[in-house]
């Protein structure tokens, strides 16, 4: 399991990892952040959601909720982003929602698994993203619950590849992000945080 500290090179910058273990006493969002909310390592949180893809994987194009371009990246996103639409952010709009595995098109909606979250500030507020893998298709494989319990889809694993190559990303999207919203007026620090994985 996971659930030490570790110090991993990414975007030219050493970086702190911290993986903290679960408390049944945290809540699904925190407030203590101002009028900005984080989201916390909870039982609250559901251990499956339902996403809608904006940024397939291997695009460089970040587009808005109406379908328009937001930005070109200087790199391809090594994952599938989109957003939670049941599941509001700090600002408003869906959570977001990093998808790892196999590409998915643009617009796709569809079921995956919450392992964890990305912990992102976007111009002083809390910008988190939810790390989800996908599922892997009925009879392919499965996972059983308890004696007398229904059992659950099956889910990728997420593995140290996949948490070293989001924390190179994010470190070199932070920088970027950061002169982009220089650009556009936006003011308040700009940085990624780490991560944390979730049990369920």
């Amino acid at each position: 399991m996971m659930d030490r500290a570790m110090a991993l090179w990414g975007g030219g910058a050493a970086v702190t990892l911290a993986c903290v273990r679960p408390s049944s006493a945290s809540p699904a969002f925190d407030s203590r952040n101002g009028s900005s909310s984080r989201v916390q390592q909870r039982d609250k949180v559901p251990g499956f959601v339902d996403i809608v893809v904006e940024v397939p994987k291997g695009s460089f194009v970040k587009r808005l909720p109406d379908g328009a371009v937001d930005y070109v990246g200087p790199m391809p996103s090594p994952f599938n982003y989109g957003s939670v639409p049941a599941i509001p952010a700090p600002d408003g709009d869906p959570l977001d929602a990093l998808i790892l595995g196999n590409h998915l098109p643009y617009g796709y909606t569809g079921r995956v698994k919450v392992k964890g979250v990305m912990k992102f500030i976007d111009a002083g507020l809390v910008d988190d993203k939810l790390i989800c893998t996908q599922l892997i298709p009925a009879g392919a494989s499965s996972s059983s619950g308890r004696e007398g319990e229904p059992t659950e889809p099956a889910s990728e694993d997420l593995t140290m590849l996949d948490l070293f190559a989001l924390t190179s990303f994010f470190n070199v999207y932070a920088a970027c992000k950061s002169t982009l919203n220089t650009i556009r007026g936006k003011t308040g620090r700009t940085a990624y945080e780490g991560w944390e994985l979730f049990e369920h």
